[in-house]
Order: C-alpha cells, then sequence, then structure tokens
C-alpha cells in the first residue's frame, strides 16, 4: 500500500511537471516566434505564404489570406504556431488537472489487485481474484478506450488484457529471478 500510495504521489508530481513543461514550451516557442514576427517580418510573410500555398492555395489566395492575418500581430502570431509549429493554445492541459487525473488513474490501477488481499487472508484466493480482478480491469479499460476511439471494443480490450498480462508476467519473472541473486 506504501508503495501504490507513493506511485500515486509520484505520478501525480510527474504528470503536473510534464504538463508544466509543454506550457513552458509552448510560452518559449510563442516568444521566439514572436520575436522572428517583429524582427523578421517578410521572412516570416513568406513563410506563412508557403505554408498555404503547400495546403493547395494559389499563390494570390496566400497573399491574401496572409495580408489579413498578419494584419494583427495575435492572429499572425498564433498562425505561425498553429500552421508552422503546429501547436495551439487550447492544446495545452492545465497541469494539476493532468497530475489529478494521471495520480487518480495509477492509484485506481494499482489498487484493483491489492484490494483482495485486504478482503481476505487465505493466500491462494487472494493470488487468484487478484489474477482475475487485474485481467477483468485490462480487459475493461482497454474495451472503454476503445469505445471512446471508436475502435472494436473486444478487440481494444484484448489488445490492453495481452499487453498488461505481459508486462505482469515480466515482471513476475524479474522478482522471481532476483530472489535467486
Amino acid at each position: 500500500l506504501a508503495a501504490v500510495l507513493a506511485g500515486t504521489v509520484s505520478m501525480f508530481f510527474g504528470g503536473i511537471l510534464g504538463a508544466r513543461s509543454e506550457l513552458d514550451l509552448f510560452h518559449a516557442d510563442s516568444r521566439r516566434e514572436a520575436f522572428e514576427i517583429e524582427n523578421e517580418r517578410d521572412e516570416e510573410i513568406q513563410e506563412l505564404k508557403t505554408l498555404y500555398m503547400d495546403k493547395g492555395l494559389t499563390e494570390g489566395e496566400s497573399e491574401m489570406v496572409v495580408a489579413r492575418v498578419s494584419a494583427n500581430k495575435e492572429r499572425f502570431l498564433e498562425d505561425m504556431l498553429a500552421n508552422e509549429l503546429h501547436i495551439h493554445r487550447s492544446h495545452l492541459e492545465k497541469p494539476y488537472k493532468v497530475g489529478l487525473v494521471i495520480g487518480l488513474s495509477f492509484l485506481v490501477g494499482a489498487l484493483v489487485p491489492l484490494l483482495p488481499y485486504y478482503i481476505t487472508t487465505e493466500k491462494t484466493i487472494s493470488v487468484v481474484a487478484s489474477v482475475i480482478f487485474s485481467l477483468a480491469f485490462l480487459f475493461g479499460a482497454g474495451a472503454w478506450k476503445g469505445r471512446i476511439v471508436g475502435r472494436e471494443i473486444w478487440r481494444s480490450g484484448l489488445e490492453t488484457l495481452l499487453v498488461g498480462a505481459l508486462a505482469a508476467a515480466i515482471l513476475f519473472a524479474i522478482g522471481t529471478a532476483s530472489t535467486f541473486v
């Protein structure tokens, strides 16, 4: 239980730091791109025209779009970030929200195999129940993901179950081998 709680806290803060890093990177890219727009405007306009022409606009159409977009510094910056760097503020997550989701997901996933050990003291029953609960949870999580992303529910569930079972088998083998060392 202590390891589960430590892992939960670690995942929570890791999620916060990861999302915060993305936010920091976005701000750094925004500052760099704003500097380029301010100091290398002609090159940035040409770059944006080329990006629009690569999307299928004619030279005249891209000039018209870029002239309109570049008339407003904020829109120009947003367009450069979206088209050149493929980043947008709306895609950024709130760091604490990310940390909470990751931390709680870890906690739930880690508690599933532990619960049988708190329900019964019979070792054989606990082990069997833990394996069954874990495999059912893995399948359910995969099926849920499949439903969300529009994949076949059974296929997605089975894929997650097999990957999780393989990971558990590898870790079990490592744990067993380490007792002999």
